[in-house]
C-alpha cells in the first residue's frame, strides 16, 4: 500500500472567559436576543480570550494534547500548518510562533488562509506532504480563532456570532492503512466584499481615521444569500465523496462548519442522511471560524460517539466547511 495520512490525534483549547446570550443581550439592549439566537442559530453562549492572550496561546494548548494524544514529541512533528484568518501578526506568519512554543524545533511552518474553511484546506496539504514526500512523517494541522479582539460590541451582527478557540489534528504517515482519501474545493470570489476585517492590508491600510471610524473590526459589509451554505454543502460533499468513490450513505460521520443548527439540520436532511449521524457544538462554545470542525470531532469523542484516533474501525468520515471570500473545502476519510 501506498503512504497516505492518518489522523492519529487531536487537541483543542477555548479560553476560561465564558460571555452567555444573557450577556450578549444586556450587552446590547436588544431584548429577545438570547432567545433568538438559540432558536434560529443554535448558539448558548462563547468562550472569549482574554486581553493578553493570542491565537497562538490558543493554538499551542490545542497543539501540546493533540500531539500527547498522538503519542509524539514536539521535535518529531516535520511540518506544522496553521488554518487562521485571525493571526497573531500580518507578519510573520503566526505558524512559526507556534512552533517555537511548542519547542517543534525539526518543523517547517506556515499559515493558510481560506477564513472558515482553512482547516480543511490546510489538512488536504498536509496529506498531500505525507503521501508525496518520505521525509514528512508527521504533521501538526491547526485550526485557530481570535476573532472577538476584531469585534467590535455593540454590532448586533458580530457580537452575537463570533467566539475563540483552537483545534489542533495531527497527521501521520501510514503504509497499513488509507487515511485521507479526497479532498474537493471551490470557491465564489464575488463575496469577497461581504465579510471580513478589511483594514489592515494594502487595500486598506490602518489609517488613525479608519480606527476612529472603526473600520477596523470585522463586519459584515454586505448580506450573504440566506441560502448560500445550504446550496453549496450537500453538492461540494457529494462531489467528495463521489471522488473517493462513496455515497453519503456509507457515511458514518459528518461534521460542518459550527455557524448555524438549522443549516446543518436542513443539509443532512438534503443529503438524506440521519441527523444521528452528525454533531454539534455552537450551542456551548459558538462560532468558531477555522477551529470548529476539530473543535466538534474532539466533542464526538468526548461524548463516546467517535472513537479516538489509534482505536478506529476504519469508519467514513466527511469533512465540509465554508468561509468569506467565499470558499468552500470538503474532505473524506477513513477513521481508524
Amino acid at each position: 500500500m501506498n503512504r497516505s495520512a492518518i489522523v492519529t490525534g487531536i487537541g483543542m483549547y477555548v479560553p476560561e472567559k465564558v460571555l452567555t446570550n444573557i450577556e450578549i443581550e444586556r450587552l446590547l439592549k436588544r431584548p429577545g436576543t438570547a432567545e433568538w439566537l438559540v432558536k434560529n442559530v443554535g448558539i448558548e453562549k462563547r468562550h472569549i480570550m482574554a486581553d493578553d492572550e493570542t491565537t497562538s496561546d490558543l493554538c499551542t494548548h490545542a497543539g501540546k494534547e493533540a500531539l500527547e494524544k498522538a503519542k509524539i514529541s514536539s521535535e518529531e512533528l516535520d511540518l506544522v500548518i496553521l488554518s487562521s484568518d485571525t493571526p497573531d501578526y500580518l507578519s510573520p506568519a503566526t505558524s512559526v510562533v507556534i512552533q517555537d512554543k511548542l519547542g517543534a524545533v525539526n518543523a517547517g511552518t506556515f499559515d493558510v488562509n481560506a477564513a472558515c474553511a482553512g482547516l480543511v484546506t490546510a489538512l488536504d496539504i498536509g496529506a498531500r506532504y505525507i503521501k508525496t514526500d518520505t521525509e514528512i512523517n508527521h504533521v501538526l494541522v491547526i485550526g485557530g480563532y481570535g476573532m472577538t479582539k476584531f469585534v467590535d460590541w455593540t454590532d448586533h451582527y458580530t457580537c452575537t456570532l463570533f467566539a475563540d478557540g483552537a483545534g489542533a489534528i495531527v497527521l501521520s504517515a501510514s503504509e497499513e492503512h488509507q487515511g485521507f482519501l479526497a479532498s474537493k474545493m471551490t470557491a465564489d470570489g464575488s463575496f469577497h466584499d461581504h465579510l471580513g476585517i478589511f483594514v489592515g492590508g494594502t487595500a486598506e491600510p490602518p489609517t488613525v481615521e479608519a480606527i476612529e471610524s472603526h473600520k477596523h473590526h470585522v463586519t459584515f459589509r454586505k448580506r450573504f444569500p440566506p441560502e448560500t451554505n445550504l446550496r453549496n454543502w450537500p453538492k461540494i460533499t457529494r462531489d467528495c465523496l463521489t471522488k473517493a468513490g462513496y455515497t453519503p450513505e456509507d457515511v458514518d460521520w459528518f461534521f460542518f462548519t459550527q455557524v448555524n443548527l438549522r443549516t446543518i439540520e436542513a443539509v443532512m436532511k438534503e443529503l438524506g442522511a440521519p441527523i444521528e449521524k452528525t454533531h454539534t457544538v455552537m450551542h456551548k462554545w459558538g462560532y468558531t471560524g477555522s477551529a470548529c470542525v476539530p473543535l466538534c470531532m474532539y466533542d464526538a469523542i468526548d461524548k463516546g460517539k467517535l472513537l479516538p484516533p489509534g482505536h478506529g474501525n476504519g469508519e467514513l468520515i466527511a469533512l465540509c466547511t465554508s468561509g468569506g471570500g467565499a470558499n468552500f473545502a470538503a474532505a473524506t476519510l477513513k477513521w481508524w
